[in-house]
Formats: structure tokens, sequence, C-alpha cells
């Protein structure tokens, strides 16, 4: 009990201290389940923190499922949350923290492995050819 009341004030905490600017994506991969997400720095950016949460159809946050640091370009942080099992058709999100006021895009492929399936979140400029 002490976990679960902990769990829900530690998330409570980190939801006041990330931006909720609407980067949210509904999970359209073709396997019926994910168990990893990977985010990728593809930004001229360097040295910041981003997490990834599953969102509620209103886009609150439902779950955290991890938070990435990302160093310089080409850098990845994965987690994989055993606890929690991505649905296709999730609402997910990706929140950085209120200081963070640069301009990013993304764009998100999913990965097919022998014992796992990975979200992949890649993180772009603005003005990048990918998307």
């Amino acid at each position: 009990m002490k976990k679960l009341i902990l769990s829900l004030f530690l998330l409570l905490a980190a939801t006041v201290a990330f931006a909720q600017r609407d980067m949210s994506f509904e999970v359209a991969g073709p396997e019926a389940f994910y168990n990893q997400v990977r985010v990728i720095n593809e930004t001229s950016l360097e040295n910041f923190h981003c997490r990834v949460v599953v969102l509620n159809d209103d886009k609150s946050v439902k779950e955290l499922y991890g938070v990435f640091e990302l160093k310089g370009k080409g850098d990845s942080d994965s987690n994989t949350n055993n606890a929690i099992r991505i649905k296709k058709g999730s609402l997910m999100g990706i929140q950085f923290q209120k200081s963070f006021t640069a301009d990013i895009s993304f764009f998100v492929e999913y990965k097919d492995y022998p014992f796992f399936d990975v979200i992949i979140i890649h993180l772009i400029d603005p003005d990048s050819e990918y998307e």
C-alpha cells in the first residue's frame, strides 16, 4: 500500500515539473502489444530529458511509462517497463520539462524482434527532411 501511495505521489510531482505541450500519438503498429519504448535524439539539441506517458482519451496522464535522458545527436535511450504492456490503439504522449522551450517534432516507427516489440520515437528538428 505504501508503494502505491508513493508511486501516485511521485507521478503527481513529476506531472507538475513537465510541460503539457501536445506531442501525442496513437499506437498504430502491426503488433497487438508493445513492451519497450526507445527515444532517439535526431535534433541539434544536447543534454535534455523527456518522458513518455500513456494517456487517457482526454489526454490526461494515465501512467508514466519512463523518463529518457538524451545527450547529443544520435543518442538514444530505451525503457522496458514489464508492468506496462502498451496495447495497439493506446494514446501516448511525449513530455518535456517546463524549462525546455525548444521546438521539436517527432515521428514514430515500430520494430518487431523475436522476443519483444518496440515503439521507436524519433525526435527531430522541425525543419528536418523527415516526418
